[in-house]
């Protein structure tokens, strides 16, 4: 008979993991107790030796889904005295301990066991929007602090009933010890409220699911946020949604009803099915099947009118449930889908207060479906694609973050990375953890630097480490810059300036474990040591510094991010760099006046307002609009590259591929890739417009080519022969199959990403590795 005292920690508070414990227990015989403590779990086990090592081994195989073991730290082991022993295996009220060790779980989906019950008449719970239990529901967006019990969330202020508190001490019951439980008659309630924020006496759900049904908009306060629903399939309601919403191209997220529904309308993979019914339960980006609109009815034109993908998630809580799926005396019919779209305007955070929401929304939504339970900590949705090498997030939020990721490397003490100015996130790295904190978007607005300046407040306090150093990109005019410079100024702290692509490669390199390696970093913008705009860079990287050895020739934006905006300035500025005799036939391709050209001319001869670009997301741009499928004004980040990813969808394959030239340039340092070829080939010999999925197919391939060649140049100067493959351009689904296939010819080992985004989501993460010891 013997004693053991564990010390766990990880991802284990807030997960179902003092249950699965004790049921772990009683099957295995043995007697003891387990305790969250602010420092870690204490797991006390007696019993025989056998026993004992049983459960030890069998542990790692009964976590519940969301568990993560980090360490399971043997700290007492002796015989057991009989006159002491435990009679039971119990779960032992909350410890406060002199150290803290914090690991916040994420939000989890509806389980399948809450969503029978809530369609289940005789249950209590029935059509209850609140139903959760241990192995489903909110976590990090309820959380005030740690541990995890009921007293530290925002359901505080809901006492559990008697029924509540009988499951809630019920071993054998799902949700004992499930600190989100509630019911009916004890639990959070729903209202309506009319567009001015008056209260709807009809009842909440099924009002709404009228409104929707009847073209309206319905603002819906989800566990994370509020979300924005509307039925797709009614043209003058998507019509209406976008003009409110100033989003007329960017394309909208549908949630399905089952997964029957979703394959009715995409191509559904194992891996893909598998994310959506998951626990993270994210948007997943799914190809469309042929002729959707004409079968099915839904308008694709408007839900998202630049590409062959639809975003399409599940069902994450019981109310979106309840919203799809009609109750008693219910006469709207059921729906296959519903568009649900972040509850914001351009520009700003999500909205999560009641109050907030309804200013804020006012004039877009026409009604607000809310509950009087808090929301902490915002959380958006998480967003996924499945790429060749497997399944990648794009927007890590509910479901994801804030789940610690193991730094390959240590952090004499914690450093707070303040990320990038789009799709920014924001990272807290401690020892060898990185925490990233869910998605908190552009910095476009005051609202949203507001928001980024609460989170840097807030996600220190929660994870009780405060920072000993700020990092931050090396473009000094960032929003996310500046305000990382304040707070160290504020705090007297030291600054960490990172560049931007360097904090890329080092993301993704760190997700494999790595801090040296190669990297092809591809992107729309970055700010270089040289002053000029970086992002189709090779650099040879360590977690302390790094080299380029290849990049992009620069060419100038004419009126600099004004050229971003609109496509045609990029395309003019090719042909103008290239030698090209800009012809009245080519402004005419382009949709240009004589005197747009004349003026971009002269800021290229004048150098006035005409930065430098090496950036790869800026050939994706000129390429699109010398096609002509670029728009004369983008409404969002990307569009023109996604809208010639689309067009080379279109090729027909075994069709021969026009010529896509580029040349080859080595310089002292560098070796360069000049794209000026292509630009001659488009201007003197324009395509049949039958051709250019052709040539857009033809130019996805002349870039893997362009980025082996590079590669090829570096191994010539470095020992590293793992590549990393980092930055917005490697979303790219076309670019994800072509250039792995063309590095690993040369031998190369490479590496993408999949827990950490591509995009600048994933540049604090960098940020934080970059200060590692």
């Amino acid at each position: 008979m013997i004693r053991r005292v564990y010390n766990i920690t990880g991802t284990i508070q807030g997960v179902g993991f003092r249950p699965a414990l004790f049921r772990l227990a009683s099957e295995v015989g043995v007697k003891g107790s387990v305790q969250n403590r602010t420092d870690a779990v204490r797991l006390i086990l007696e019993g025989e030796a056998e026993k004992v090592d049983s459960f030890v081994d069998l542990l790692p195989h009964r976590l519940p889904p969301q568990a993560r073991l980090r360490s399971m730290v043997l700290i007492e082991h002796k015989p057991l005295d009989v006159n002491r022993r435990a009679s039971a295996f119990t779960i032992r009220d909350s410890e406060e301990t002199g150290t803290r060790e914090i690991q916040i779980p994420a939000d989890l989906a509806m389980c399948a066991d809450c969503h029978a019950e809530i369609n289940d008449p005789k249950a209590p719970r029935f059509r209850y929007p609140f139903t959760t239990c241990t192995n489903c529901g909110p976590r990090y967006t309820v959380v005030s602090s740690m541990p995890y019990d009921r007293e530290r969330t925002t359901l505080s202020p809901f006492p559990m009933c008697d029924y509540c508190r009988s499951q809630y001490e019920d071993p054998a019951d799902r949700r004992f010890h499930a600190e989100t439980i509630a019911c009916p008659k004890c639990g959070p309630q729903l209202s309506l409220l009319d567009a001015d924020g008056q209260s709807m006496t009809d009842d909440p759900i099924m009002t709404a699911r009228r409104m929707l049904n009847d073209g309206k908009i319905v603002a819906i306060r989800g566990i994370g946020g509020f979300l924005l629903a509307a039925d797709p399939f009614n043209r003058d309601g998507l019509t209406t949604l976008r003009s409110r919403k100033t989003r007329p191209d960017k394309p909208f997220a549908v949630m399905a009803n089952d997964i029957t529904a979703a394959r009715a309308l995409c191509r559904v993979s194992p891996t893909e099915a598998d994310a959506l019914q998951s626990p993270m339960a994210p948007i997943v980006i799914l190809e469309l099947l042929p002729d959707v609109q004409t079968d099915h009815g839904l308008p694709i034109d408007l839900l998202c009118p630049d590409t062959n993908t639809l975003g399409i998630m599940l069902p994450t809580s019981p109310l979106h449930a309840l919203l799809l799926e009609p109750g008693p005396d219910d006469p709207t019919p059921a729906f296959r889908l519903l568009l649900m779209t972040s509850g914001n305007r351009g520009g700003e955070p999500i909205a999560t207060d009641n109050d907030a929401a309804i200013e804020h929304l006012k004039g877009i939504a026409d009604a607000f479906l809310v509950h009087d339970r808090d929301i902490n900590l915002r959380s958006d949705d998480s967003l996924c694609i499945k790429q060749p090498t497997g399944l990648q997030v794009w927007r890590r939020a509910r479901g994801y973050a804030p789940t610690p990721i193991q730094l390959p490397c240590t952090l004499d003490a914690p450093v707070l990375a303040m990320g990038a100015e789009l799709k920014n996130t924001i990272a807290l790295g401690f020892d060898r953890t990185l925490v990233l904190s869910p998605h908190i978007g552009d910095l476009e607005s005051p609202e949203a630097v507001t928001g980024l300046e609460q989170a840097t407040r807030l996600f220190p306090k929660f994870l009780e480490k405060k920072p000993r150093m700020i990092a931050v990109d090396l473009h000094p005019d960032m929003h996310a810059t500046q305000t990382g410079i304040r707070i160290a100024a504020e705090n007297e702290l030291p600054v960490a300036h990172v560049q931007h692509h360097h904090a890329h490669a080092l993301s993704c390199l760190a997700e494999h474990g790595l801090t040296e390696g190669l990297a092809l970093v591809f992107d729309g913008t970055g700010y270089g040591p040289d002053g000029n705009i970086w992002g189709a860079e090779l650099l040879d990287v360590t977690h302390r510094r790094f080299e380029r050895l290849a990049t992009f020739t620069a060419v100038p934006l004419p009126g600099g991010d004004a050229a971003v905006a609109d496509p045609r300035r990029q395309a003019f500025a090719r042909w103008h760099t290239a030698g090209i005799e800009i012809t009245p036939p080519l402004t005419t391709q382009l949709g240009i006046s004589e005197e747009e050209g004349t003026v971009w001319t002269q800021q290229m001869q004048r150098n006035v307002n005409c930065p430098l670009t090496h950036a790869a997301g800026r050939v994706f741009d000129a390429v699109a609009s010398a096609l002509g499928v670029a728009p004369q004004r983008v409404t969002y980040e990307g569009q023109a590259a996604i809208r010639l990813e689309t067009l080379a969808h279109q090729h027909l394959a075994g069709t021969p591929l026009p010529d896509c030239p580029f040349d080859t340039v080595e310089r002292e340092q560098w070796l360069e890739i000049d794209w000026a070829p292509l630009f001659q080939r488009l201007a003197t010999d324009p395509l049949a417009a039958d051709s250019q999925a052709g040539m857009a197919m033809a130019f996805h391939q002349s870039l893997a080519l362009a980025a082996a060649r590079m590669v090829e140049y570096g191994f010539s100067r470095s020992k590293h022969r793992v590549v990393a493959l980092s930055g917005g351009v490697f979303m790219n689904r076309r670019l994800n199959r072509l250039v792995p296939e063309e590095l690993e010819k040369l031998g190369a080992t490479v590496l993408v990403h999949h827990h950490i985004p591509p995009n600048d989501g994933g540049v604090a993460a960098g940020q934080i590795v970059a200060c590692g010891g």
